[in-house]
């Protein structure tokens, strides 16, 4: 067990933790509003051409062009300008207020995109602006530039800077999201990591349920922006409460910070740690541990040692030595199908023939077992099983759409929640994972980059669902299963990190000749022999 785990054990799980554990999960309540709320924001809306006043000797009108007959007896087609839009679903969309149809209509699915684009392009960079200025400073800065911009979207009138700011909430989403995780994670003792690794996104879950509630009795966007984004500024005085990764500034080298903190949260917890002479003794053994597991990894590695003495390649780490790229790429494929399926079956209720409110909230009911029942399955079945179970049900459940006969809504409608249930349930088993398997050293940029593909997906979500449901509402959920299956046969290759340590550098990584296995008694025996070794001192 790693020395500074052993200092978790000794701070145990009281209010230093929970203080953390509990903010990090009312932030993930905020997240869902502009990640699936744009379901809401730009629908598909049945629409009819306005014709203008001037127009006469009208012979033909479809919803995008009319056909006038000319004073000689020939049809001039005309382009339509204006629409009027059935408002019984929703009284007023962005579609409907900025006639998002026809040769706008692909403003639509970027609106959804552009989100996760944003997200695409701020998930490394907030990796690397974590590892480097730390996981609270981040968390600063993305919440409160999220509340902020979140805000302020439902009093905007220019399409345009809605847009933009839809960008820059998506620059912001894993600023969040992510670091609050990880900084959750690095807290938490081994043996709840799992527990508090998924628990921590049930708000997400509870928050998706609540918006279809919302939209239903808030058919304006701007009303329903603004009340589902207002709660988002009671986070903001929980930052003060919350210190930085002490795990983190050991591994910078900052002990004399890391030693307010580790005093803070003994007196939190009500518990009494070493002398302080002896706890800086322990971080410097873990410095020490840290530089001969460089050593060892120049020996094994040239090209680590070359990363090593070159910090100017620090994003390349991931893919300088073998072990760590190959975990790096498989998390990768992984992540690109959980975006595209997960959003692609949040997205697409308007595709799936079915009352959009109705099913919003049942596929966040679908996620809740994702954030419990999975707590027993990866910590008895381990995390690759688990996370390959998940994806593959989802294969089977869509794939099966596209053997059955059109026109069974209702059955669509199903297979598409089962997947949504089963796909929830992996991208929850899989940012654990990932958590698990990248070393402290890299984890937020190994996270970032993570994510990053992920929005490769999710970006491409709306534009497949929105092409795709043209031919029938089976059509995208077969591709989602076929990416699902893909997914499974690629979690079996990854190593199993149940019951391991989590490594603190990639040098160490790379010597210690294993992907994260340590030959090592299992984490609860260690956890257990620390606790009665403390009892009796």
């Amino acid at each position: 067990m790693s020395k500074f785990d052993e200092l978790l054990i000794l701070l145990g799980t009281g209010r230093w933790n929970l203080v953390t554990f509990f903010a990090a999960g009312y932030w993930m309540i905020q997240v869902p509003c502009q990640s699936v709320g744009g379901a809401f924001l730009t629908p598909e809306v049945d629409h009819s051409c306005r014709l203008p006043p001037e127009a006469t000797n009208v012979s033909e009108v479809s919803q995008c062009k009319y056909n006038v007959t000319t004073s000689v007896g020939s049809f001039e087609e005309r382009p339509c300008l204006q629409w009027d839009f059935d408002n019984t679903t929703y009284t007023n969309t962005l579609t409907s207020e900025f006639q998002l149809v026809c040769e706008y209509r692909f403003l639509r699915p970027a609106f959804k995109s552009l989100y996760f684009f944003g997200a695409f392009v701020g998930a490394p960079l907030n990796g690397w602006l974590s590892d480097k200025y730390g996981r609270k400073t981040m968390l600063v800065v993305g919440t409160l530039t999220y509340s902020v911009l979140a805000n302020a979207v439902s009093w905007l009138h220019n399409i345009s800077v809605i847009l933009l700011a839809r960008f820059c909430l998506g620059l912001m989403h894993p600023t969040s999201i992510h670091s609050a995780f990880s900084l959750a994670m690095e807290i938490c003792v081994p043996r709840y990591r799992s527990f508090v690794g998924i628990l921590v996104f049930l708000p997400w879950s509870l928050s998706v349920i609540a918006l279809g509630g919302y939209g239903y009795l808030l058919r304006d966007w701007r009303w329903l922006m603004f009340t589902v984004c207002l709660p988002s500024l009671l986070f903001l005085p929980a930052l003060w409460f919350i210190d930085e990764s002490p795990r983190w500034l050991i591994v910078k080298g900052r002990h004399q910070e890391a030693l307010r903190v580790l005093r803070r949260a003994a007196k939190w917890n009500k518990v009494k740690l070493p002398r302080d002479e002896e706890l800086l003794t322990i971080m410097a053994e873990i410095q020490k541990e840290q530089e001969d597991g460089r050593s060892q990894g120049r020996a094994s590695s040239s090209a680590l040692a070359d990363h090593l003495r070159n910090a100017g390649n620090e994003l390349i780490i991931l893919f300088k030595t073998r072990r760590i790229r190959t975990l790096t790429l498989y998390l990768y494929v992984n992540h690109v199908v959980a975006g595209l399926v997960y959003y692609g079956l949040s997205l697409g209720g308007d595709k799936f023939g079915v009352d959009p409110f109705v099913y919003m909230s049942l596929s966040g009911a679908m996620e809740l077992p994702g954030s419990t029942l999975t707590i027993p399955m990866v910590d008895r079945m381990g995390r690759r099983p688990s996370n390959a179970i998940c994806f593959f049900v989802t294969a089977a459940v869509l794939l099966v759409l596209g053997v059955i006969p059109t026109g069974i809504d209702w059955l669509v409608t199903t297979m598409a929640l089962l997947g949504k249930l089963t796909i929830a349930a992996a991208y929850q088993v899989l940012s654990l994972q990932a958590t698990e398997l990248f070393p402290t050293e890299v984890r937020l940029r190994g996270l970032g980059t993570c994510s990053m593909m992920s929005k490769i997906g999710s970006i491409s979500a709306p534009f497949l669902v929105e092409a795709l449901g043209t031919i029938g509402s089976w059509a995208p959920l077969v591709l989602f299963g076929a990416a699902g299956f893909v997914a499974g046969v690629v979690t079996l290759r990854l190593p199993e990190t149940r019951g391991t340590l989590m490594q603190d550098t990639v040098a160490g990584l790379e010597a210690s000749g294993k992907t994260v296995k340590e030959k090592s008694a299992p984490l609860a025996q260690q956890e257990q022999y620390l606790e009665e070794k403390e009892t009796l001192t």
